[in-house]
């Protein structure tokens, strides 16, 4: 083959003193050439791949391709969310679900008792008809009452703990499918702060380790993880629709308690023209209920909201979603990484490519000399 005619090997090829061949070659090197312009692009584009700090740039730049071909940036938004979801379930919106609680059972203890109180429902100028306005507001908290009842066991339903355990199998799942979307998503980052530093400080390439990347593109136990995930859709339905209507009941109420409170204790005709003298001396009764309104207003439902209105997207997501681009960018990261160990090994001193042929001591100096002598010999 023309690989072996001593010309070609003259020419192409770099001595390495210190031993001949088994042949009585002399011992070679890897070709110049082959040294000086860089290895051949495994993916088969016919193209030579750069060494050294440009051939790290240039991997950096096709991971980057790599990342826009196989949309793994819309994986990786579907895990961001699947991670705030998680967050929020993991929570429960214990917190707020505990304020409502105690302004639930406030407002249950002052409409219960309010019958026992009637004479206090008049203060100040009201006083003087407070037989005739006490009975009026006494049918009209009844009402209230009656109303809030439904409203409390709207409140019960709604389980805080149902979620909290959801949160903690969505965490399980999660712990291995976000490292790995994230760390492949930052890989071409991660390659071309290799290329920066190695731009500065070329030996700095010499010490890039790779194993690491190779194995964030195995994606081990990315497919069990998925399935785990799924696990959670199942009866999520059945917890989401019926807390989302329970919670959009106490909400209403919620925002409208301090407008029925004060309706209450209006004062109805020919005498409707008091009611701002009882808002301006109010009653026991009504300064307590509406403090409360207050409490209640102040309390923050929008994230549980946005959990509920979440999980039910959850439910209609294809996890191939994310398992189809992680698998394609993971097929074509692991050819350029591959390519990336080449140029790291033959930045360092001792990843010298091996000799095409194997060595045999030399017993003095003058064997290369004379065997290099019989090649141009022979070549003549």
């Amino acid at each position: 083959p023309f690989w072996l005619k001593p010309s070609w090997l003259k020419a192409n090829l770099a001595v390495c003193p210190g031993g001949v061949c088994r042949e009585g070659l002399l011992r070679y090197s890897w070709p110049r050439a082959m040294n000086q312009r860089g290895s051949r692009d495994n993916l088969g584009r016919g193209r030579i791949q750069p060494k050294g700090v440009k051939g790290v740039k240039d991997l950096a730049n096709k991971l980057a391709e790599d990342f826009k071909e196989s949309d793994l940036e819309g994986a990786s938004i579907i895990v961001d969310r699947l991670e705030q979801l998680k967050d929020l379930a993991l929570d429960g919106q214990v917190k707020q679900m505990r304020q409502l609680k105690d302004v639930m059972k406030n407002w249950s203890e002052i409409l219960n008792s309010a019958p026992d109180d009637t004479d206090e429902f008049a203060t100040g100028d009201m006083a003087l008809c407070s037989s005739w306005y006490a009975p009026k507001v006494e049918v009209k908290l009844k009402d209230l009452f009656e109303e809030f009842r439904d409203i409390e066991k709207a409140f019960a339903k709604i389980n805080p703990a149902k979620f909290q355990d959801l949160g903690r199998r969505m965490n399980k799942a999660m712990e291995r499918i976000a490292p790995i979307v994230h760390g492949m998503k930052n890989l071409p980052d991660e390659v071309s702060d290799i290329a920066d530093r190695a731009d500065e400080r070329e030996e700095t390439l010499k010490d890039t380790d790779t194993k690491a990347m190779k194995k964030l593109l195995e994606g081990q136990g990315m497919t069990i993880s998925l399935s785990s995930l799924e696990d959670c859709k199942r009866g999520l339905l059945d917890l989401v629709e019926p807390t989302q209507r329970n919670l959009e009941k106490v909400q209403t109420f919620v925002s409208e308690a301090h407008d029925k409170f004060k309706q209450a204790f209006e004062v109805p005709c020919p005498c409707c023209c008091m009611t701002s003298y009882v808002y301006d001396q109010p009653s026991r009764c009504l300064t307590e209920l509406l403090e409360n309104a207050d409490r209640a207003l102040e309390v923050n439902l929008q994230p549980f909201f946005e959990l509920l209105q979440g999980l039910k997207d959850l439910i209609d997501l294809d996890m191939s979603r994310i398992s189809k681009p992680t698998k394609r960018f993971a097929k074509l990261a692991a050819e350029r990484v591959d390519l990336l160990d080449k140029i790291v090994a033959e930045a360092r001193p001792s990843g010298i490519s091996p000799c095409c042929f194997r060595p045999f001591p030399l017993a003095s100096p003058r064997a290369d000399s004379a065997s290099l002598a019989s090649l141009q010999a022979k070549e003549k």
